[in-house]
């Protein structure tokens, strides 16, 4: 039992310590409940609980428990436990492991000696580039060696010239999902992480502090930090051949609404893993309509921070002492609405819209309406449920970043986000990026030659 603890309390501070220096890993960790479990290697997560052998915590240096916990929720992040399908599961692991390992080490975790890192290639490619196992179970004479094994390379370095670009996104070619069979937990009865609408703070887990019969497939985990295990199954009443189980959407979502709110926490305290960020910017675009994202922006805005005054209850019942989220609401609100030449008014009415609907839901103090062109040519500040239900646009002369992001500092204005709707067909950019989170909500055509990408913030396109 004294072991027990003492392994609870190594992970405890072990997640502390990913909150401090690194607030991404550690706010992700800590939406997961934690709990012992003697059948895995080491450490484990199928994206709705966190497991550990307390045997291996006990005898592994805190670094490297570190690193096997930013290690889960990265691969959770990037979808890995969602995106297995048919494949061989060793084989899956292993290329799981070599394409988080780079973006791992180049956020300051401390790696195995051995551990190999493949960079710039999805998990699919890693995969595929991987030898295949032998009939008989056996790995291939030529198989990359696992770091716990004092082995040398992991096989040749890929050749990334003709890979897609994006580094492991969610556009590393999904294969259809068949329900994996194991009946693993679902300690948050839904998807989790924890739902983000809520206050950030977890619910209670029910999960017995002692160690409890594993239920998922046998533990694999060949370099020694950390296993991806598949997302639990949905009803598979629903889930027909060469279909997804019917939570993986939900599943999915739910990691790409928690990898928000983990970047934005981190970019707050300065700290959000550079690498990790340019990977996952764009990984979730692809399923998620521009409403979605804007509604995402929008809630993540409200203050969130730690607090130790009462402590996570998830957590409690395990022997881990944890701070809670919670969240302060938001105070201004800047939308910035570029009035240049010609105006979108569909792609306007829409954004417009849905910037009033999420208004009306978060409730910030105030909301700061800026019209803009070469010049700040209307401003305007309104009460949540003020907003008119249209805008009538003043200004059509040329376009010009600057004089919003101006004007609000003249004002003292320090927004908790602004939304700036434009055309991005403008190159005048204010120096320095300001100190508070900026959504450019690009409405420009789908076709033809598109703008620069913006050089700061955050790009959605308004268009359906």
């Amino acid at each position: 039992m004294a072991a027990r603890k003492e392994s609870a309390r190594r992970v405890s501070d072990c997640v502390t310590a990913l909150l401090r220096d690194q607030p991404f890993f550690g706010s992700l960790a800590l939406r997961l409940p934690i709990r012992p479990d003697a059948a895995r290697e080491t450490l484990a997560s199928d994206g709705r609980e966190i497991r550990y052998s307390p045997d291996w915590v006990a005898n592994t240096d805190a670094d490297l428990i570190k690193t096997a916990i930013g290690r889960v929720v990265l691969a959770c992040v990037l979808k890995h436990h969602t995106r297995r399908g048919e494949r061989e599961p060793g084989r899956w692991q292993q290329a799981s492991q070599l394409v988080t390992h780079g973006l791992l080490r180049d956020a300051g975790f401390k790696l195995p000696p051995d551990a190999e890192a493949w960079d710039g290639i999805s998990v699919e490619q890693a995969y595929d580039r991987l030898p295949e196992p032998q009939e008989h179970g056996g790995e291939a004479t030529d198989s990359p060696p696992s770091a716990g094994n004092g082995g040398g390379a992991a096989g040749p370095q890929p050749d990334t010239d003709d890979d897609d670009g994006g580094g492991d996104d969610d556009h590393g070619e999904p294969q259809e999902q068949e329900p994996q069979g194991e009946d693993s937990p679902d300690a948050n009865d839904g998807n989790a992480p924890a739902d983000a609408s809520s206050d950030g703070d977890p619910q209670a887990d029910d999960a017995p502090a002692e160690d409890t019969p594993s239920d998922a497939p046998a533990s694999c985990d060949p370099s020694g930090t950390g296993e991806v295990m598949d997302a639990p199954s949905g009803s598979g009443d629903e889930a027909g051949p060469g279909k997804a189980p019917p939570d993986v959407s939900a599943e999915e979502q739910a990691w790409d609404e928690a990898m928000h709110q983990a970047l934005n926490l981190a970019k707050a305290q300065g700290k959000a893993p550079g690498a990790v960020e340019e990977t996952i910017r764009d990984a979730h675009r692809s399923t998620l309509d521009w409403r979605s994202l804007l509604r995402r922006y929008m809630t993540d805005a409200a203050a969130r921070d730690y607090s130790w005054s009462v402590p996570n209850r998830r957590f409690i019942d395990s022997g881990l002492y944890l701070p809670s989220i919670r969240s302060e609401g938001i105070g201004t609100l800047a939308v910035i609405i570029d009035t240049s030449g010609s105006v979108d008014s569909d792609a306007l009415a829409a954004f417009w819209s849905e910037v009033r609907e999420v208004a009306a839901e978060i409730q910030p103090e105030r909301i700061v309406v800026l019209q803009v062109d070469a010049a700040v040519q209307d401003k305007e500040q309104y009460a949540p449920g003020e907003l008119p239900e249209r805008i009538v646009v003043k200004g059509r002369w040329g376009t010009d970043f600057r004089p919003g992001f101006e004007w609000l500092d003249e004002q003292g204005i320090q927004p908790a986000v602004c939304l700036y709707f434009t055309d991005m067909d403008c190159d005048r950019y204010p120096e320095t990026e300001p100190d508070f989170s900026v959504v450019w909500a690009d409405y420009s055509a789908a076709d033809g030659l598109s703008p620069e990408p913006p050089p700061w913030g955050e790009h959605i396109r308004i268009r359906d």
